[in-house]
């Protein structure tokens, strides 16, 4: 964790300092501290993705379920990550059409899901 704050600290001075001089460095420098905290991250990511699958072993049905749930994570955090990218640099219209364009991709991802649950609870209900 103090790596990370390390890494994040030096970036945002940096990048404060250039900003007026240099945008473009600027940018560079936040870009690899972004690259560099994922990267320190990455293990403990794998450990989380090979927990979550272990779990979803057990039941046959679930798998399906968890890997729609990872992708769902992953477009989100992307578009997180993209979206504070674009507000940094001004551009807040992008950033909220990045995330509008996200909410529809997770949402039409969803939707089998959402049928069938709405086919459970009505079978039950009958």
């Amino acid at each position: 964790m103090t790596a990370i704050i390390g890494i994040s600290l030096s970036a945002l001075i940096l990048a404060v300092f250039l900003k007026d001089s240099n945008k473009s460095a600027s940018l560079g420098i936040m870009l690899a501290a972004c690259l560099l905290i994922f990267l320190s991250i990455a293990s403990s990511l794998g450990d989380v993705f090979s927990s979550i699958s272990r779990v979803s072993e057990g039941v046959e049905a679930a798998g399906a379920y968890v890997k729609l749930m990872l992708k769902v994570l992953g477009i989100v955090l992307i578009t997180q990550f993209i979206s504070d990218i674009c507000r940094d640099n001004g551009e807040n219209a992008l950033a909220s059409q990045t995330e509008t364009a996200a909410k529809v991709i997770v949402i039409s991802m969803l939707l089998p899901m959402f049928e069938a649950v709405i086919n459970i609870i009505t079978g039950l209900l009958k």
